[in-house]
């Protein structure tokens, strides 16, 4: 509940551009002005700087500047209470079904036993949601359910801990991924990404380098894994369609099989579970998928669109629906083959478009219905929600001068949004390029116009451009740091 109403308070103030009081506070997140002044003075104490300023008479602020400081450095250090059962979770599914004993977890976490009975009551709670149980006997603990489950939540437990829209950045905030596995099941995505001569870009990225990794860290222990896996007669067709596709998970099996040093046949089943989630994921630069539901996919893409524009009062660009076509297509396709799409970028959505996710969300809940299709998650929805929230901040053109480039790794659309609302709110801004790497001498060898690099993620550049850094969805705090800048860019014009 502590850690609850922190992040509340942080988000509330995250999401207003000014000085918000206590009794503001107190009737937004219904609780008590004590219980308000406890947690801010918990919260600026948990970190070196405080996040959270106030000033009587006007209450309290985010301190945006250190707060991204915060936000951007090393999750793993975090030691909360959450993060901490997140990794006893991790350490947990990683063993299941075997027994873990009570004095590993307790070293490896540094906690005390009353601690980790604590904490096992939170991850039983939370488990229910993939069928898992938590077992406690004499002195050990373990989670038990089917394998599938154990996989699903393996999935969850390791992008939900990292909140990674990069494999490099999920190599350094996971300390307990194995480096050579986790090089071997990065060497088979990359394989596979060249014989398509094409790239995975977020989120599909990391699901698929997630899911040979969870197989192999499955298959390592436990060589006999799930039987359960096997060829659904109704995969026939798409794998008659896709062969390339198959032949590439056929492969990766048949490396990990060497790479593990097993001989016999225990691993040819998972060829099918790659194969449905490679055949459900966005590439760029290779079209070869071909999935059956275009139909369907045309029909419920125009129903999206309709209802969206009405529930938001407002009509999209005719462009925007090959856009979310192409998404809902694979979305179909991962629906029915029950393939689930994590998205970390989730909670930052629902709090900087609630309008627009709230619309795509009763689309989506309609669209279910009307078509027969599984129930939408709100990770998918969350992904479609970009896609109109794009083209909704693009409603207001305006000119720019000052030229800035904007550099950005979270894909799916975001670099676009970033652009887009950069561009409606600061009209002496223009946006002459993105990018998601951080190459800057060469970017601004390539573009020696540039006056100001706007970046979501710390760059090491001591140049004399201007460098700001903001959040991935460009706050309306983000778009005051940028217009001080702007101001004195064009001040420096003045008198030069």
């Amino acid at each position: 509940m502590h850690k609850e109403i922190s992040q509340e308070i942080i988000d509330y103030l995250k999401l207003h551009n000014k000085f918000i009081t206590s009794e503001e506070l107190s009737n937004g997140l219904n609780v008590s002005k004590k219980t308000i002044a406890r947690h801010i003075n918990s919260i600026n104490k948990k970190y070196s700087q405080p996040i959270i300023v106030s000033q009587r008479g006007r209450g309290y602020e985010l301190n945006y500047s250190n707060y991204l400081n915060v936000a951007n450095s090393n999750v793993h250090n975090d030691s909360s209470t959450q993060l901490r059962q997140e990794n006893m979770l991790a350490k947990l599914l990683f063993a299941s079904p075997n027994d873990v004993k009570i004095y590993d977890l307790v070293n490896s976490l540094y906690i005390s036993e009353p601690v980790l009975r604590n904490d096992e009551k939170q991850i039983s709670k939370r488990i229910c949601k993939w069928n898992l149980k938590l077992e406690s006997k004499q002195r050990s603990v373990r989670i038990t359910g089917n394998e599938k489950d154990i996989r699903s939540a393996l999935m969850e437990v390791v992008l939900h801990i990292n909140k990674s829209t990069d494999i490099e950045t999920l190599r350094k905030n996971t300390s307990q991924l194995d480096q050579k596995d986790f090089n071997f099941a990065l060497s088979q995505v990359e394989m596979a990404l060249r014989v398509l001569n094409g790239s995975l870009p977020y989120p599909y990225n990391i699901n698929f380098f997630a899911h040979i990794y969870v197989l192999l860290i499955r298959a390592k222990k436990f060589k006999a894994i799930d039987k359960s896996i096997s060829l659904d007669t109704s995969l026939q067709t798409e794998i008659k369609m896709n062969p390339e596709i198959f032949s590439i998970c056929k492969s990766i099996v048949s490396n990990m099989k060497k790479y593990l040093g097993f001989k016999g046949e225990e691993l040819d089943s998972e060829v099918y579970y790659l194969f449905k989630y490679l055949l459900t994921s966005r590439f760029n630069s290779f079209d070869g998928i071909v999935l059956d539901d275009r139909d369907l996919a045309d029909q419920v893409t125009d129903f999206f669109i309709s209802k969206v524009s009405a529930y938001l009062h407002c009509s999209f660009s005719p462009s925007i629906k090959d856009e979310i076509k192409n998404h809902v297509l694979a979305m179909i396709s991962r629906l029915k083959m029950k393939i689930s799409l994590p998205n970390a970028l989730l909670k930052d959505i629902k709090l900087e478009y609630p309008q627009v996710f709230t619309a795509t969300k009763k689309a989506a809940t309609i669209a279910s219905q009307k078509f027969n299709l599984p129930v939408i998650p709100d990770d998918e929805t969350g992904f479609i929600c970009l896609y109109f929230a794009k083209y909704y901040e693009e409603n207001n053109k305006s000119n720019k001068k000052i030229k800035a480039y904007v550099i950005c790794t979270t894909g799916i659309g975001t670099s676009g949004i970033i652009s887009t609302k950069i561009k409606n709110s600061i009209p002496e801004i223009e946006i002459v390029g993105l990018a998601s790497n951080y190459n800057i001498e060469n970017i601004i060898k390539n573009k020696p116009e540039i006056e100001l690099l706007i970046s979501t993620v710390p760059i090491n550049y001591h140049g004399k451009i201007p460098v700001e850094l903001v959040s991935a969805f460009f706050t309306k705090k983000d778009e005051q740091k940028v217009r001080n800048v702007v101001r004195n860019i064009i001040n420096e014009r003045n008198f030069a």
